[in-house]
């Protein structure tokens, strides 16, 4: 071969050699521009959207790439093929599965959404169908997607169908006090970082996907029904009008037009805890397993935090898979101190550090700030007197309530269908009564252990409905003009006060009772003590109880009357022994020596009265 030809081939392979270089250097910064999927296969998503920023690390393109969450066709260069089956707003339930709940990334935890309550709405669509007569068991399997048009279902489509993670979100923004719904975006999804003035700027920030889940996240549902929200921040419900509270201090009036009293918050807003700090993950996107009831989902007890008893606590490779992921996303420094179990609950609290001396503090999940735990005091767990009355039913403040309502349906007015998002012919409508804020009437809560015993526990209620229901215009349902109820429920108040209830305010209390608001009278009768209660509401006509009142004063209740099948009222016997406790306090103080000595055994208290005390008949 001639040298001419030699050097045709050298400076042809040089060409090779150089254009194989340019390649792979050309390949690496595209590379370094566009994420790669968890697939590794890259993305051309950011040849337009280059410059984005406001990602969590976990969710970063750089990490995940675009397509994880948004679909599409991310491999493709022209606009309109590349956004071919793209999903704008990913998390919602209805793309879950496709988006957040893939095998790569949260599949598990995906599933378990799918049967909480928050997504279900299990409990309030059977109480709500109970109450209207449509089924006659309080727990039963339902789901909010599944809500037909009989009187029921459409009172749910129009008051009640918004607060469920189903609930469709379609467009992105901050999170505010009518947020709802949105799937894993309900929670998870926080505003973008702070954005430069221009609208170009605005443009380029994208929401952060963070397990930061601040109180504000939770207000848009839990400032409705039980009010949780509103009772923890300190704020009551009032039916006055903004017009009315103008410039008057002790008020707020939310985006939707309610107006708000303060009364005091939960102690635990004091300190600065968010909702999280308490509830779990798997309290708030259940386990998997079928709940009908929200107490039944709660795991979260008081006396994890609050005890006497000696610490139990695990290591690292005691907590499960997903607390420690957790652990790593906050990047918190737990190393050299291992992990609390509640003694009440038995779960295993991952932000509850103990220490090589045994000292427990709770550990804020957004802020990181360490907080002691406090012990109950000695008037808690003295004696077996209240073995069976839970802590927040004693610590609880006060409790939003209300009666004298009633629901007529209407069909000359329109509603809109929380579902289909849009306006129909007919509407239920509700017209209050009082809004009252009070500490809450007590009740009872029976459960049944493995081996079959039962375990009574004293709990809080509040008039979940005190209400008349009229059906007669709804089509088809005229033979049911008009019906009444008396049912209490369950509450979880979230008014936590550091100071617990005196024993005057639960023994010399009729609303306690539940006899209702009014006046207790102790007297003395031909030489035997006899209580007499005047109520301070007017007897309903429906079944002659006071307004505001559970039970009849110093009867046996009868008939349902709570909107748990395993609730109840006290009975006859149990209202005595609380009146008897009652007719000590007349006279002695709640913390008076033979009060205290009631705490460890009443009845022996009782065989040594003085000649003086006047015992109940």
């Amino acid at each position: 071969m001639s040298f001419r030809n030699i050097l045709v081939v050298a400076v042809f392979l040089l060409g090779l050699l150089v254009y194989w270089l340019g390649a792979v250097v050309r390949d690496n910064r595209i590379a370094a521009m566009q994420p790669r999927a968890l697939s590794g296969e890259k993305e051309t998503c950011i040849g337009c959207h280059a410059g984005m920023r406001g990602f969590s690390p976990y969710h970063d393109p750089a990490v995940i790439g675009c397509a994880s969450c948004h679909l599409g066709n991310p491999r493709e260069a022209d606009e309109g093929r590349s956004h071919k089956g793209m999903v704008l707003i990913p998390g919602n339930m209805s793309d879950v599965a496709q988006t957040c709940g893939t095998a790569n990334c949260h599949r598990d935890i995906s599933r378990r959404v799918e049967h909480s309550l928050m997504t279900t709405m299990a409990g309030v669509i059977t109480v709500d169908r109970f109450v209207f007569g449509e089924i006659d068991t309080l727990s039963a399997s339902a789901h909010v997607a599944s809500l037909g048009h009989s009187p029921a279902d459409q009172h749910l489509r129009q008051l009640c169908a918004s607060c469920h993670l189903g609930n469709e979100k379609t467009v992105y923004g901050p999170i505010t006090e009518r947020s709802r719904g949105g799937g894993c975006l309900a929670c998870h999804l926080n505003p973008a970082l702070p954005a430069e003035a221009s609208a170009k700027a605005d443009s380029l920030s994208h929401p952060s996907l963070t397990v930061e889940v601040t109180n504000e996240h939770c207000f848009g549902c839990h400032s409705r029904s039980g009010r949780i929200s509103l009772g923890y921040e300190g704020w009551h419900e009032t039916l006055l009008t903004p017009k009315e509270v103008v410039g008057e201090e002790g008020y707020r009036v939310l985006d939707d037009g309610r107006v708000l009293q303060w009364m005091g918050d939960d102690i635990h807003h004091q300190r600065g805890m968010d909702c999280i700090d308490c509830h779990s993950a798997t309290e708030l996107m259940g386990t998997g397993k079928e709940y009908y009831h929200k107490e039944e989902a709660v795991k979260v007890h008081c006396g994890d935090c609050h005890f006497q008893e000696p610490i139990q606590s695990v290591g690292w490779e005691g907590l499960d898979e997903e607390s420690q992921k957790i652990l790593g996303l906050r990047k918190l420094p737990y190393q050299g101190y291992r992990f609390l179990r509640g003694e009440d609950s038995g779960e295993i609290y991952w932000n509850i550090w103990v220490d090589s001396l045994g000292q427990a503090f709770l550990v804020s999940k957004n802020s990181g700030k360490k907080r002691p735990l406090k012990s109950p005091v000695a008037t808690c767990t003295r004696g077996e007197a209240h073995k069976d009355v839970t802590c927040c039913t004693c610590h609880t403040a006060w409790a939003p309530q209300c009666v004298g309502c009633h629901t007529a349906y209407n069909p000359d007015v329109q509603s809109y269908d929380l579902l289909d998002k849009e306006k129909k012919a007919g509407k239920w409508e509700e017209f209050l009564g009082g809004f009252m804020a009070d500490p809450p009437a007590l009740g009872v809560i029976e459960k049944s252990k493995l081996d079959d015993t039962q375990v009574r526990t004293i709990m809080m209620f509040i008039p979940g409905m005190i209400m008349t229901m009229d059906a007669s215009l709804f089509p088809g349902k005229q033979e049911k003009a008009e019906s009444f109820h008396r049912l209490f429920a369950p509450a979880a108040p979230h008014t936590t006060s550091a100071v617990g209830r005196t024993c005057a305010s639960c023994h010399l209390d009729p609303l306690a009772i539940g006899y209702g608001r009014g006046k207790l009278d102790y007297r003395d009768v031909r030489g035997k003590g006899r209580w007499f209660f005047t109520p301070e509401y007017a007897a309903t006509p429906q079944d002659g109880l006071p307004q505001d009142a559970w039970i009849a004063f110093l009867q046996e209740p009868a008939g349902q009357l709570t909107t748990r099948p395993n609730a109840r009222p006290f009975t006859l016997v149990e209202q005595q022994r609380i009146l008897a406790v009652g007719a000590c306090l007349t006279c002695h103080a709640g913390d008076s020596d033979v009060m205290r000595q009631g705490l460890e055994g009443f009845d022996t208290v009782l065989k040594s009265v003085s000649e003086q005390c006047l015992l109940p008949e």
